[in-house]
């Protein structure tokens, strides 16, 4: 067992699926942790298990984005601390009474030694014979959030790939997130393991009930779970009229979103994916729209 892993119980579950995500470079618009944390709240999930964080972090990382700040939360009162948390790396359980249960990991991608982090998910899954690993992510790109949410996959073994053929596949070089660290191992061990990753609209920065819903929907048509996502697209549906109505009232921002939304549209006809486009425009009425004081959208 590895000597990370932290077990506060030890429930019985049946072959579950592992959804998977952490605060770090592959979370846009929070989609990856507000999905899970979602479902945890959902699902009365309960805390079985925790990494060990003291080996896996630099708590505070000069000139780093927030995203890759680990410091601390403390409460303070009248000079005395009255309670001070560190980032946590949680497991939590779902029994399904089906023929799979699920597991929810949500933490922080570690700034250090990320094959023996990695090492102790895998243990969790061998542990519990999992039947599949997803991690859950995020990337901004140039795509308008007046279209059905495209999603990607990695995948940890080839024979996986005939059942995903409905995802875009990635093609990609360069540096990469934990996901794929994980995935990677994953395969190396014979383990089913999938990064879904969602693209987000580039001036979408909180968490999006559409997107995750979506992405959510694409998860579980691939497993053997029936959970009722329907508040959460009712949800997604309600923020998404007002992000319609906001843009409607802002003529300059609108005209960027139709540029927007023709490029991509002309992408998806041509049939290669989605070319580059610049959104400088639209960005820039967003800033705008903030420094005014009015909605980003």
């Amino acid at each position: 067992m590895n000597n990370s892993l932290i077990f506060h119980e030890t429930p019985d579950l049946v072959h579950p699926y592992i959804l998977i995500s952490y605060r770090g470079w592959l979370n846009a618009g929070e989609i990856g942790t507000g999905s899970i944390d979602f479902l945890r709240r959902k699902l009365n999930a309960g805390k079985f298990a925790s990494i060990d964080t003291r080996n896996f972090y630099i708590w505070q990382v000069p000139g780093f984005d927030p995203a890759q700040i680990m410091r601390p939360h403390a409460v303070v009162e009248k000079g005395l601390v009255k309670s001070l948390d560190e980032p946590a790396n949680e497991f939590f359980f779902w029994k399904s009474n089906a023929q799979n249960d699920l597991i929810l990991f949500t933490g922080y991608e570690p700034n250090l030694a990320w094959p023996e982090f990695t090492s102790a998910i895998l243990s969790v899954a061998k542990r519990y014979k999992a039947r599949r690993i997803y991690t859950l992510g995020g990337v901004y790109d140039q795509v308008p959030h007046t279209r059905a949410t495209s999603i990607y996959a990695v995948l940890s073994l080839p024979e996986m790939k005939h059942e995903f053929q409905s995802f875009p596949l990635l093609n990609y070089t360069g540096p990469c997130s934990f996901s794929t660290l994980l995935v990677n191992h994953a395969g190396k061990e014979n383990i089913e393991a999938a990064s879904i990753v969602a693209r987000v609209p580039q001036y979408i920065e909180t968490f999006n009930e559409k997107i995750a819903c979506e992405l959510l929907e694409k998860v579980f048509s691939h497993t053997s779970l029936h959970i009722d996502l329907s508040d959460l697209k009712k949800t997604g549906d309600a923020v998404n009229e007002i992000m319609d109505k906001d843009f409607l009232h802002n003529k300059t921002a609108l005209a960027q979103l139709r540029k927007l939304e023709k490029r991509y549209d002309e992408a998806l006809r041509q049939g290669y994916g989605y070319k580059e486009v610049s959104v400088d425009e639209l960005m820039q009425e967003m800033l705008n729209a903030k420094k005014d004081g009015k909605k980003p959208h």
